[in-house]
């Protein structure tokens, strides 16, 4: 097959005809009330009785008839005989006829066969009238209503035991690709290069049930026409189609020619990122799309055109949780293409910022940690620092709000204090957002954390963290607490192939490396260690190719694409590397004053402080936590 080239279109353009092209569904069944909830009313709801059925007690006391009360008072008290002038009732009992009050119990004195009271009631007190909460026939819910969970109890408290709704669109979800592996069909399999495991299809499943279809995914289809034959099989009992994974321009891409030659195909490419290669066209005059098959370009597009076209279907709307927030710094942007950008947002100050996570299509976890969605427009060409932008979030504001954010360097030690906090203090959390340790002073200059990581030595004054600290920080309050010393060094394949010895080798024209992000303290680090050795950084091959944490310098190193890495002991066993150690450094955190006063802070130091900090950190190796949660430095 030839290899064909995407001609994009705007966003909206797509959105526009996906949305022109469908009609609402009219199908609906009758379903009971308690499976209503997330459902479409397809037609107004009315009651069926009144709630309360009848007029009731609204306390447990004694009903009577307000006016022969009107003479009590604290010094003439008003005696009422049992049964005839007051009748025990106890909540939501039938009011008594001539009554037309209740007296709580708590304010009567029984006497024998009568009750003294000593003020007066008033009519209708602690009674339900007939109808108060519902009335018989009137409209509970309108037509193209979503049900939630407490609309429920309105319904049967109405007397509603089953009702109209839209049925749930069908959506068909058919992955593709000779590579993948589905590891609930093929359990015990190995996944081996080039074999992939198949979650793209899983995901996109979850995501539409959520939207409210009724999914069926299909097995993978591994060929052409495994494709054909699937579509040509299933689709006919479906509403919708999103084809996985087989959307770009590739040349074993093939949905293209599935939508032409069974249907009409109106575009294919989108200028979003991600999500470029997205497709769409019509099957029997209903829609197909090709879901491109890099993970967060899949899920963008799934979240952005399934989710129009299920509101489409079934005439409703589900509004967007969004928050303003500020931008730390300036985020630069493609023009010509809307991003669609991950954050991790930081609360401060009644404030959220947005720090941006991983941009690769192909990077999923930059999607799972993501607490929301920033879109820049495609004739935006970024933001500047400190401008206000809308966020489209991923998970409940609240959430966001109740942890502790930190960030700066990156180190596994905060793995393992995230861990211990959610064990310990399960509405709590750790977020850390790996900046790099100057980026990360810098946003506590900025007002925008109150918590960094840091592992900067000096180069006059061979001292971490202090110097650097105090230049940036010059009049502002703040302690450094230490987390750990830890062994920095040259990662190396197993064996050591390259027979690389120190710093000094990294210059030879047989080695490649992986580099540190600019502003990491392991790239002030390494740069140091150039100058006093006299070394050219042009000379080093690979000193351009930036990572962001010591995982992904060791991944690197691990497939063969450098040979060698500057990374912290801990990451050589678990990717079985071998470790040229060449320092050890102070990795601490930078705490604001005010926020020394906070509950998390304190949290924060008992967890530093803890045998199981130390243990952990220990079963990792490459770390001295003699002095963890010791403050070693206070400024102001």
């Amino acid at each position: 097959m030839g290899r064909r080239y995407l001609h994009t279109i705007g966003k909206e353009e797509a959105l526009q005809k996906v949305l022109a092209a469908i009609k609402p569904l009219e199908a609906e069944e009758k379903i009971l009330v308690p499976s209503s909830p997330a459902r479409i009313t397809s037609r107004p709801v009315r009651a069926r009785l009144s709630n309360p059925p009848f007029t009731c007690a609204a306390m447990d006391g004694f009903a009577v008839s307000f006016e022969k009360t009107l003479d009590a008072d604290l010094t003439s008290p008003v005696t009422l005989e049992r049964e005839t002038d007051a009748v025990a009732v106890n909540t939501g009992d039938p009011l008594p006829s001539l009554t037309n009050a209740v007296i709580m119990v708590e304010d009567v004195e029984e006497n024998g066969s009568a009750i003294v009271i000593r003020k007066p009631a008033y009519l209708w007190q602690n009674v339900r009238l007939t109808g108060e909460d519902i009335i018989e026939g009137e409209i509970l819910f309108p037509v193209n209503y979503r049900l939630g969970i407490l609309d429920l109890g309105l319904l049967m408290a109405a007397g509603i035991r089953e009702l109209w709704v839209k049925k749930k669109p069908k959506l068909l979800i058919i992955p593709t690709g000779h590579e993948l592996v589905d590891l609930y069909e093929h359990p015990d399999e190995v996944v081996r290069p080039p074999r992939l495991i198949d979650f793209n299809s899983y995901t996109l499943s979850a995501m539409g049930e959520e939207m409210g279809f009724e999914v069926t995914k299909t097995e993978i289809a591994r060929s052409h026409d495994e494709l054909r034959s699937m579509a040509k099989r299933h689709f006919p009992s479906h509403d919708v189609l999103a084809i996985n994974a087989g959307s770009s321009a590739g040349t074993e891409d093939f949905t293209e020619s599935i939508i032409s030659e069974f249907g009409k195909l109106v575009f294919h490419g989108v200028s979003m990122m991600p999500g470029k290669p997205t497709m769409f066209g019509l099957i029997d005059g209903k829609p197909v799309f090709g879901i491109p098959g890099y993970p967060v370009s899949a899920a963008i597009s799934f979240r952005t055109f399934l989710g129009a076209v299920y509101e489409k279907l079934c005439s409703a709307h589900t509004p967007e949780s969004t928050v303003t927030c500020l931008t730390p710094y300036k985020l630069p942007s493609s023009i010509g293409v809307e991003e669609i950008m991950r954050v991790r947002l930081v609360s401060k100050d009644r404030k959220f910022y947005a720090f941006p996570l991983h941009r690769g299509a192909g990077v999923f976890s930059s999607l799972s940690k993501a607490d929301a969605l920033i879109r820049i427009p495609e004739n935006v060409e970024g933001y500047d620092e400190g401008e206000e932008l809308r966020a489209v979030l991923l998970r409940p504001e609240d959430e966001i709000e109740n942890r502790l954010n930190i960030v700066g360097s990156h180190d596994l030690s905060l793995d393992v204090l995230r861990d211990m906090i959610k064990s310990r203090y399960p509405r709590l959390d750790l977020i850390s957002a790996h900046v790099g340790s100057l980026s990360g002073i810098m946003a506590v200059q900025k007002g925008v954390v109150d918590l960094a990581t840091t592992h900067i030595l000096d180069e006059q004054e061979k001292v971490y963290n202090i110097p650097a600290a105090k230049r940036y920080l010059e009049g502002r309050k703040f302690r450094l607490v230490h987390v750990t010393k830890r062994m920095q060094g040259l990662i190396t394949a197993k064996g050591n192939p390259k027979a690389i010895k120190d710093i000094a080798d990294l210059a030879r024209k047989d080695v490649k490396f992986v580099n540190r992000q600019f502003g990491s303290g392991t790239r002030i680090l390494l740069d140091m260690m150039l100058k006093e050795k006299g070394i050219d950084q042009h000379s080093i091959q690979g000193y351009d190719r930036e990572e962001s944490t010591h995982a992904a310098t060791a991944i690197l190193v691990k497939e063969g694409v450098a040979d060698a890495g500057l990374a912290i002991y801990a990451v050589s066993p678990i990717f079985d590397l071998d470790f040229i150690p060449v320092a050890e450094e102070e990795y601490d955190l930078l705490v604001t004053e005010e926020f020394t006063t906070d509950p998390k802070f304190r949290i924060l130091m008992e967890l530093l402080t803890s045998a199981e900090f130390a243990l952990r950190l220990s079963e990792l190796g490459g770390y001295n936590t003699k002095d963890s949660g010791k403050v070693m430095y206070v400024n102001g």
